[in-house]
């Protein structure tokens, strides 16, 4: 169960104030940038006869652009990062619905092009859980340690698992090592999720052997992405990757590992 901040002191207040400021910048710098790639990467696999689309895309990637572009001038003032939250709720509600849309017109044939309908939900997904973020932390919402630690590695297990199974689909056929190893991957993310759904969490150090068991597959696959990053980039793998697409997923395996580090430091 969810619960609200409570301040109780003039010291608690100003915590209050540096962890909402501080979340909400780093939040908003780090997602932002995710769903102007969203809008990049939705505009390369549309048909080129869908020119509607292509063009609501352009525009999306320049509309966030630009608002990453003010979430990294943003000074560290409560006020001014609040109105930057509540703005960006407004453009990733608007990418959202988009990434709705575009999923309900692939899945009834009424467009076709290279957007499998999986990879559509997984990146309207991750706008709602974008949405929720800073929702939260505008309420001031805090999630007790149990509960947060199987909300994130539900959440972030699922998104490991599907870019492994991305990479291997978006893999030349040639490429039978690199699919072996993405198809492996997709499997123990696979496993972690449906032990994240039904950990039991009694005490502490339970809570931090299940973070460590994430964190060690986790920084498996951050490597193995980075890995085929800098081959992808120097053109020696055989894919319809595109290397923007696969710094991507490298960033957001990165920034998993930082949820987890921040995990353990709740409950220690």
């Amino acid at each position: 169960m969810t619960k609200i901040m409570t301040i109780k002191s003039l010291s608690d207040l100003k915590s209050h104030r540096s962890l909402f400021v501080s979340r909400s910048l780093e939040e908003n710098r780090f997602w932002l940038r995710i769903m102007m790639e969203h809008a990049f990467f939705l505009r390369l696999g549309f048909p080129t006869t869908a020119t509607k689309l292509i063009r609501q895309a352009r525009d999306f990637q320049d509309i966030f652009e630009r608002q990453l572009e003010r979430a990294l001038r943003t000074p560290p003032e409560p006020k001014l990062v609040r109105q930057l939250n509540n703005d960006s709720i407004i453009l990733t509600r608007r990418i959202a619905d988009f990434k709705q849309r575009v999923l309900n017109d692939i899945v009834t044939c009424r467009i076709r092009g290279f957007n499998f309908p999986l990879l559509v939900d997984h990146i309207r997904r991750e706008a709602q859980y974008f949405l929720q973020t800073l929702r939260n932390l505008n309420q001031g919402v805090v999630k007790p340690i149990r509960d947060e630690i199987i909300d994130e590695n539900v959440f972030f297990l699922r998104i490991m698992a599907e870019h492994s199974k991305f990479i291997a689909h978006y893999l030349d056929p040639t490429e039978r090592r690199l699919i072996l190893q993405a198809d492996q991957f997709g499997r123990k993310f696979d496993q972690l999720l449906v032990q994240a759904k039904n950990i039991e969490i009694p005490n502490r150090q339970t809570a931090l052997n299940a973070l460590e068991t994430v964190q060690i597959a986790t920084t498996q696959l951050r490597n193995f992405k980075r890995q085929a990053t800098r081959l992808i980039e120097q053109c020696e793998i055989r894919s319809l990757i595109h290397p923007r697409l696969a710094a991507h997923v490298t960033r957001e395996a990165n920034k998993f590992l930082s949820i987890i580090e921040r995990l353990e430091e709740r409950v220690s």
